[in-house]
């Protein structure tokens, strides 16, 4: 069942290094005044956090697969 939880965390998590990732994009890609490492750290984090998340789908959906595998009856 903890499956659930794992996939809710990382699904959060993707849609919150989505926004980082963005954040990032405008501060290097500012026309005006762009902040080359400033913002480089910020897309370092949010690539971190991005497999983090992936990571999280990807253990969630094998322990649902494991456990949807060991429930089938044997024949």
């Amino acid at each position: 069942m903890f499956f659930w939880l794992r996939e809710i965390a990382g699904w959060a998590l993707l849609v919150t290094s989505l926004f980082i990732l963005r954040t990032g994009l405008m501060l290097v890609l500012n026309a005006e005044e762009p902040q080359i490492v400033e913002g480089g750290v910020i897309l370092f984090a949010a690539g971190t956090l991005m497999r983090v998340s992936v990571l999280l789908i990807r253990i969630s959906t094998a322990a649902r697969i494991c456990n949807t595998d060991r429930e089938a009856p044997r024949a």
